[in-house]
């Protein structure tokens, strides 16, 4: 009997780190040099109706429900459950998926999950925010180094 092939996840819109090349390459392969193999599931993209907010004390970003706002980043259009996988749990339990519509560079909408906060509200600043490229020029090297050697763990395809 053949295996049957799995529709792909759902596209997923992100806005922070994972905009970092090297670390999405990290995140879905182990190796953070692998960067063209990730730049093929990238669109840039948009997401109307909520706010990026910086997390005091952390690196990384955070986004809410914000009308007249919207938040730039990348639709992923990963291919395997797998590599969904490893991004859900790369951006752990403090954020839940949530279904948003994302308007692509050439102005088609996309149905994407984007990884809203659910953490603490106290945590964010007070006015949105957060640069991607001061993540880039003065964290990134520093998280590529934390997770030398480590990989994240997928699920089976196949099942």
């Amino acid at each position: 009997m053949a295996a049957t092939s799995q529709p792909p996840p759902r596209p997923l819109f992100v806005y922070g780190t994972l905009r970092a090349l090297p670390l999405l390459a990290w995140a879905l392969t182990g190796d953070a040099t692998k960067t063209s193999t990730v730049a093929d599931l990238v669109r840039p993209a948009k997401v109307h109706g909520y706010a990026r907010y910086s997390i005091h004390h952390y690196d990384y970003p955070a986004v809410i429900k914000k009308d007249d706002h919207e938040v730039d980043g990348y639709v992923l259009l990963l291919k395997t459950k797998s590599q969904r996988k490893k991004l859900d749990d790369f951006e752990g339990e403090a954020y839940t998926p949530t279904a948003a519509l994302a308007t692509l560079d050439d102005g088609t909408t996309i149905e994407a999950d984007i990884y809203v906060w659910d953490g603490n509200p106290e945590s964010l600043s007070t006015e949105p925010g957060w640069d991607l490229d001061t993540f880039i020029k003065e964290r990134l090297q520093n998280w590529l180094d934390l997770f030398e050697g480590m990989e994240l763990v997928g699920e089976s395809d196949t099942d």
